[in-house]
């Protein structure tokens, strides 16, 4: 039985390779969150976690900020981060 893999920043689905970092398999990460293949820094992540929120939930920006800052403290690769 196969274990679902999830981008450790975002949560995405991780199906094949093609949905990796540089299609790498060896990366943890999604090709929307890491397109260089690294993550950029929390804050740079938190606005744009920020932004699709707004988008999707129709929230204001403060509202939409939280939403994705309490979403972003349950993923791995930003638990710790200062934000």
């Amino acid at each position: 039985m196969t274990m679902a893999v999830s981008c450790e920043s975002c949560g995405m689905p991780l199906a094949g390779a093609e949905d990796h970092a540089l299609s790498d398999p060896a990366i943890p990460y999604c090709t929307y969150c890491a397109p260089e293949g690294t993550l950029p820094s929390a804050d740079e992540r938190l606005e744009r976690f920020t932004q699709w929120t707004m988008r999707q939930d129709g929230l204001d920006y403060a509202a939409a900020r939280e939403k994705a800052r309490a979403y972003m403290k349950t993923m791995p690769a930003w638990k710790d981060a200062a934000m």
